[in-house]
């Protein structure tokens, strides 16, 4: 006789403030325990009180979100040296503005992106798939929406 048993989604053990993957996690006697030493999750919490058991789809997520950095204002000579260190991915010029990426990741999908509005200069760590108009919108609408519009009058 044939049985089909469903298999559990792989999961793995996270801890956050370390942005890695402890170990993978394995069903023993229906407890999620790690793979190398079967450690549970609550005793793991005692080396690592942020732990937690994940899916193992959402760990590039996880450490994606922990490699970014929000937009901060830097110098003109900031911008300049990040422009001129390496060359530049993702060049565009547009909407007011220009941006690009560098090509060293921060870590996972995350590396360091940079926008020049107007005279300013911002940077930030977020994905590379994230678009020129998008970036521009973000700086924006964080640093520029109490700028004076201006009139044709």
């Amino acid at each position: 006789m044939s049985v089909n048993t469903p298999t559990a989604a792989p999961m793995a053990f996270f801890v956050p403030s370390h942005n890695a993957v402890y170990d993978c996690a394995t069903q023993l006697d229906g407890q999620w325990v790690t793979q190398r030493e079967a450690k549970t999750l609550e005793s793991l919490r005692r080396l690592y009180p942020d732990a937690e058991l994940i899916p193992a789809t959402l760990v590039q997520e996880k450490q994606n979100d922990g490699y970014r950095r929000p937009w901060a204002e830097i110098t003109e000579a900031r911008y300049i040296d990040q422009l001129e260190t390496l060359p530049p991915v993702d060049w565009c010029r547009g909407v007011g503005g220009e941006s690009f990426k560098s090509m060293e990741f921060t870590g996972g999908d995350v590396t360091a992106i940079f926008v020049r509005y107007g005279a300013r200069f911002f940077e930030c760590h977020d994905l590379h798939t994230r678009h020129h108009r998008e970036l521009i919108g973000d700086v924006i609408a964080r640093f520029c929406l109490d700028a004076p519009l201006n009139s044709a009058h």
